[in-house]
C-alpha cells in the first residue's frame, strides 16, 4: 500500500479549495442561463456565494486549528503546557472536586459487572429486538431470503451487546488463570480513576484496570512506569472539517515476567485524571524505574492511530 496515499475525508488544500469555488461558480452559472426565471438567478447570487463562503470558513477554520494544535504539540512535548501556572491550578482544583473514588461494592465480581449495565446497551437491544421482529415478519410475508439474512445479522448484534451488557468481558477475565482472593483484596480498598467506560485504580498489590472489552490486575512489581499518551480526533462533516479534541491515555508500561519486554495497556481518561495517575504511580513507587514519556498522535474520525 501506498503510505503517501490521502485518505478522506482529509485537510483541505488551497488548490481544493479554489477548484470547488470555481466548481460552485459554473453550477451557478449553469443555472443562471438554464433556468430563465427567479429560482436560476437566485441560485447564483444568493446560494453559492453562501456555498463559497461557507468553504472558506471551514478552510481558514482548519488552518487556524491546525496551527493551534501544533504550538499546543510543541508546548506539550517540552513539558511547558504541564508546566504552566493556570493549567496546574486548573489540576489542583479538578483533585479537589473529582477526588479518587473507591469500589461501590466490596465483592471485586459484583462491582465490576456493575459497571457494564449500561442503560446504552439496554436501549440498543430493544431497537435491534425490534428490528429482528420486523425481518421475522418479511420472513413470514415470503421474502425468506430478506428475513433470514436480517434475522442473522441482527441476532449477532443482539448478542454482543448482550454480552456486554453482562458483563462478558469481566466473567470471561475472572475464568482465567489468576489469584481472585488476593486480587479481590487489592481491588476493595482501591484508589478509582473512572472516565467513560474506563477505569483505573491503585490496589494494595495491584493496578486495575478496565475499559468496555478488557479487564486488568497487573502486579506493582511488573509495572515499569506511566507514560501520558494524547490523540488529536479530527471530526468532518460531509467531508468538511468541523471540530477536534484530544484523547488522553494512561500507558502502562508492564514488564513480561522472567523477560525484558514490555508491553503497554492504555486506560482512556481525561487529562487531570491522567496526571493523577502518573503522581499516585509516583507515590506508590517512589519513582522508581519510571520515565515521563509523551506520545502524541492525531487521527480523522473513522481511522485508527496505533
Amino acid at each position: 500500500m501506498n503510505n503517501n496515499k490521502r485518505k478522506f475525508p482529509h485537510e483541505m488544500t488551497k488548490k481544493e479549495l479554489i477548484f470547488y469555488i470555481l466548481f460552485v461558480i459554473i453550477v451557478g452559472l449553469f443555472f443562471f442561463f438554464t433556468r430563465d426565471d427567479l429560482a436560476g438567478k437566485l441560485i447564483l447570487i444568493v446560494v453559492c456565494p453562501m456555498v463559497i463562503g461557507y468553504l472558506v470558513y471551514a478552510y481558514n477554520k482548519e488552518r487556524k486549528a491546525d496551527k493551534n494544535a501544533g504550538e499546543k504539540k510543541s508546548q506539550i512535548i517540552d513539558g511547558s503546557y504541564f508546566e504552566n501556572p493556570k493549567w496546574k491550578a486548573e489540576y489542583v482544583r479538578y483533585i479537589n472536586e473529582h477526588p479518587f473514588e473507591r469500589p461501590v461494592y466490596q465483592d471485586m465480581k459484583m462491582d465490576l459487572l456493575k459497571r457494564f449495565r449500561r442503560g446504552e446497551y439496554i436501549k440498543r437491544m430493544i431497537f435491534l429486538l425490534f428490528l429482528i421482529a420486523g425481518t421475522g415478519c418479511t420472513f413470514f410475508l415470503g421474502h425468506y431470503a430478506t428475513g433470514i439474512i436480517g434475522f442473522v445479522i441482527f441476532g449477532v448484534l443482539f448478542y454482543l451487546e448482550f454480552a456486554l451488557y453482562i458483563g462478558m468481558p469481566v466473567r470471561k477475565w475472572l475464568r482465567g488463570d489468576i489469584d481472585y482472593n488476593m486480587i479481590q483484596s487489592s481491588y476493595k480498598n482501591s484508589q478509582m480513576l473512572v472516565y467513560k467506560k474506563n477505569g483505573l485504580a491503585f490496589g494494595t498489590a495491584y493496578i486495575h484496570g478496565f475499559t468496555e472489552k478488557k479487564i486488568y490486575a497487573i502486579e506493582y512489581r511488573l509495572a515499569e512506569g506511566i507514560s501520558r499518551k494524547i490523540v488529536r480526533l479530527k471530526t468532518y462533516e460531509d467531508g468538511i472539517y468541523s471540530k477536534d479534541e484530544y484523547q488522553h491515555f494512561a500507558v502502562i508500561h508492564v514488564r513480561v515476567p522472567d523477560s525484558d519486554n514490555l508491553y503497554d495497556v492504555e486506560i482512556e481518561l481525561n487529562e487531570f485524571q491522567v496526571q493523577m495517575a502518573i503522581d499516585r504511580f509516583f507515590e506508590l513507587k517512589l519513582g522508581a524505574g519510571f520515565k515521563d514519556n509523551i506520545l502524541i498522535n492525531e487521527k480523522k474520525e473513522n481511522e485508527i492511530t496505533v
